[in-house]
């Protein structure tokens, strides 16, 4: 028998998918993408990922690698040999590409490093690094002490990083994003050893909400104090950005878990969280495509700093993005490691 989903579960990626189409939307909102969403959606997501994963169900480590594989550079390849042509016929002549290699983009799909095509895939590198590390962090470190052993990780990964910094473009660290791998793997940690504290964590007094609201508050303050940095290169802003994230989870799973209670499971919430690759492989056209129309219709100043504006431009990226998203999950599941061939691993 099936296992049942956990609806909570379900609300608590749907709503990451959402914040982190919210923060690549215009307009910026330095305060807003900084100080509270940056913290609500990649944080979030590590912490689920490690929440879902379980040691004892893999054999040994082939089989484990081969299944990561299958979910995740599976469609890392499939996408960009999808839209590496589309930017070269295309995306190469708007801005600033025409002085990028044409070579480029493949050297960092390489390296597991994107940014110039589907640069929002430094997440299923970064996670695909961080879940092979993390499977021989818990087999040669005894259990009570592995939590401990990513936060040295971490820390090692941060000074390492601030040693040689980013002189050397492309250094150990950013092969297949393993120092970003490194820095954040405690929120997979805590999702994986404190998943009974987890899965207990509701809205069950007002005393617990308060608390909650506090912890949440303090990651506000605290990376609204540091969002001047606003880098991902700032050692000190990457190393805020691991104690802020921590503190918010308490109250994003609480309300994910609140509103489950009240709602229910949701075949829409549902196919959404199935279907995060799609949505994190193609959010960036759909916005591109927003501002695009936006600016013809509107013109250039639409970009105004309300963040009403970029909610409803997300929320239209969403809606947007779905029915190519069944598309793909009905006509071409091959794309995102699905079907026949892949079910068996």
């Amino acid at each position: 028998m099936a296992k049942q989903r956990q609806a909570w579960l379900d609300y608590v990626r749907f709503f990451s998918i959402f914040l982190v189409i919210v923060f690549h939307t215009p307009p910026r909102l330095p305060l807003l993408d900084n100080a509270v969403v940056l913290n609500l959606r990649v944080p979030v997501f590590f912490c689920i990922s490690g929440f879902l994963y379980s040691i004892d169900r893999w054999s040994g480590f082939r089989q484990y690698a081969l299944h990561r594989s299958k979910q995740i550079v599976v469609p890392y390849v499939t996408f960009f040999l999808i839209f590496y042509p589309l930017w070269l016929v295309v995306g190469r002549r708007l801005g600033d590409h025409p002085q990028v290699a044409a070579l480029k983009p493949l050297w960092e799909m390489l390296l597991g490093d994107p940014k110039v095509v589907l640069p929002t895939f430094w997440y299923l590198s970064c996670l695909y690094a961080m879940q092979l590390l993390y499977y021989w962090v818990e087999r040669l470190v005894p259990r009570r002490w592995v939590m401990a052993a990513t936060v040295l990780l971490s820390g090692c990964a941060f000074v390492a990083f601030e040693l040689q910094h980013s002189r050397i473009e492309y250094a150990w660290w950013r092969f297949w994003n393993v120092g970003n791998a490194l820095r954040f793997m405690p929120f997979y940690a805590l999702g994986n050893c404190f998943k009974r504290q987890l899965s207990a964590l509701s809205f069950n007094s007002w005393r617990t909400v308060a608390g909650y609201a506090v912890l949440a508050l303090l990651s506000v303050v605290g990376m609204a104090a540091v969002a001047p940095l606003d880098t991902s290169d700032n050692p000190l802003y990457m190393l805020c950005r691991i104690p802020a994230g921590l503190m918010v989870i308490p109250a994003y799973f609480g309300v994910a878990k609140w509103l489950a209670a009240r709602l229910g499971h949701s075949k829409v919430v549902e196919f959404v969280t199935v279907s995060g690759t799609v949505y994190l492989g193609l959010q960036n056209y759909f916005i591109d495509a927003a501002k695009l129309l936006l600016t013809r219709v509107c013109g250039a100043g639409y970009a105004v700093d309300h963040a009403w504006l970029k909610l409803v431009i997300a929320v239209a990226v969403m809606a947007a993005i779905y029915p190519v998203a069944w598309l793909v999950d009905r006509y071409t599941p091959w794309l995102i490691g699905k079907g026949k061939y892949f079910d068996k691993y």
